[in-house]
C-alpha cells in the first residue's frame, strides 16, 4: 500500500516536470517519512510525563507499568492471530525477547530514576542517550564518527540542557545513577534495533509482539496484584490515560520506532526520539498550564538546529561507509521503498 501510494505521487511528479524530478522527489519523501515518524514517537511519548503522573499517583507505578503493558500484549496478540501471522512469532521470539527485556529495564530505571531525583536531572542524563547511541554505533560498525555529527549531537545536549534548566540543577543523588543507567540501556536498545531490523528477524509486526508481551509478562508479575487492587478506583479520566499509554505510548510508538530505525541508523533515531523532552515540555505548557522560559525557548531553538544539522551529517555519514554487513542499510537519501516490496 505504502509502495503503491508513493509510486502514484512519483508518477503524478514524472509527468509534469520529466523523469529526474519525479526520481527526486520521491526520494525525498520517502527519506522524510522515517523521520516524521520518528518525531510522531518522541512526541507521543512526551505526553506520557504527564499520563503517567497522573495515573501513578492514583495506583502506583508497578500498577501503571501493569496497565500500560497487558491490555497492549493482548492487542497484539489478537491482531497477530487474526492477520494469521502466527508463524512470524516464531523467528522472532529471541530477538524480541532481547529488546523487550532492554526496553523494560529502560522503562524501569526510568521509573524509579525519576522518583529519586529531580526532573532536571533526569531530563538531562537520560538526553546523554542521544550522545551514547552513536558512540556505540560506531563501536558495532568499526567506523569513526564524523567531526559534523559529533558536533550537532553535542549541540542537541546544550539544547535539551536549556530545556529543561528553568528550575536549576540539584546535586547529584542515587536516582541520577539509575536515569545514566536507562540512558545506557536505552542506546543499547536504538543499536540492538537497527541490527535487529536489518537482519533476517526483520519482521516488524512480530518483533513488537514479542517484545510488547516479554514486557507485560514482567510488569503483570510485578504489578499486577496492585493492579488488580486499584481497579475500582479507576474513573474515565484514568482509563483514558490508560488507553493512551497503551495505544499511543506502546503498541503505536513500538510498531512506528521499529518500521522507521529498520529505514535509518540508530544514531539518526536516537537524535530524533532526543526531542521527547521538548515535546514534553511543549504538552505541560499547553496542557499542564507549565511556563516556557526565555532560556527554554532557546533551548528548544537550538536542539531544533541541531536535528536538521545532525540529519545532514548523518546522512553523509552514512552515504560514505561501506554497507556489506554492517546492518545500517543503504544511505536514508535513497529510495528504499523503489527496492521493492516483494522482500517485506
Amino acid at each position: 500500500m505504502r509502495f503503491g501510494i508513493l509510486s502514484h505521487m512519483a508518477l503524478l511528479t514524472q509527468h509534469s516536470n520529466g523523469p529526474a524530478s519525479g526520481r527526486s522527489s520521491g526520494a525525498r519523501r520517502a527519506s522524510l517519512l522515517p523521520d516524521l515518524a520518528l518525531l510522531g514517537v518522541a512526541a507521543i511519548w512526551g505526553g506520557s510525563y504527564l499520563a503517567t503522573q497522573e495515573l501513578a499517583a492514583v495506583a502506583g507505578t508497578a500498577a501503571v507499568l501493569c496497565a500500560r503493558f497487558l491490555p497492549s500484549a493482548v492487542i497484539m496478540l489478537v491482531a497477530v492471530g487474526a492477520l494469521r501471522r502466527k508463524r512470524s512469532l516464531r523467528g522472532v521470539i529471541r530477538a524480541g525477547s532481547l529488546l523487550g527485556l532492554l526496553r523494560a529495564a529502560t522503562i524501569v530505571l526510568e521509573t524509579i530514576g525519576v522518583t529519586l531525583t529531580s526532573a532536571t536531572n533526569a531530563g538531562l542524563i537520560i538526553g546523554l542517550s542521544i550522545l551514547l547511541t552513536p558512540l556505540l554505533e560506531s563501536l558495532v560498525t568499526r567506523r569513526r564518527l564524523t567531526g559534523q555529527l559529533l558536533g550537532s549531537v553535542g549541540l542537541a545536549l546544550v539544547g535539551i540542557a536549556l530545556l529543561i534548566s528553568g528550575s536549576g540543577f540539584e546535586a547529584m543523588t542515587i536516582g541520577d545513577g539509575l536515569i545514566l543507567l536507562a540512558a545506557i540501556t536505552r542506546a543499547l536498545l536504538g543499536v540492538a534495533e537497527a541490527r535487529v531490523t536489518r537482519s533476517g528477524e526483520s519482521d516488524v509486526l512480530g518483533l513488537t509482539t514479542v517484545e510488547i508481551t516479554f514486557g507485560a509478562i514482567l510488569f503483570t508479575l510485578w504489578g499486577g496484584g496492585s493492579l488488580l487492587h486499584q481497579l475500582p478506583s479507576f474513573t474515565a479520566f484514568d482509563w483514558s490515560m490508560i488507553l493512551y499509554l497503551s495505544l499511543g505510548c506502546t503498541i503505536l510508538a513500538f510498531l512506528g520506532q521499529l518500521w522507521a530505525t529498520k529505514r535509518t541508523s540508530a544514531s539518526r533515531a536516537g537524535m530524533l526520539l532526543g526531542s521527547e523532552p521538548g515535546w514534553a515540555l511543549l504538552i505541560g505548557v499547553v496542557i499542564g498550564g507549565k511556563q516556557l522560559s526565555l532560556v527554554g525557548g532557546i533551548g528548544a531553538a537550538v536542539l531544533l538546529g541541531a536535528m536538521l544539522g545532525g540529519r545532514r551529517a548523518e546522512e553523509r555519514w552514512r552515504a560514505t561507509g561501506v554497507w556489506a554487513g554492517d546492518g545500517l542499510g543503504k544511505p536514508a537519501g535513497e529510495p528504499y521503498f523503489a527496492r521493492g516490496c516483494a522482500s517485506r
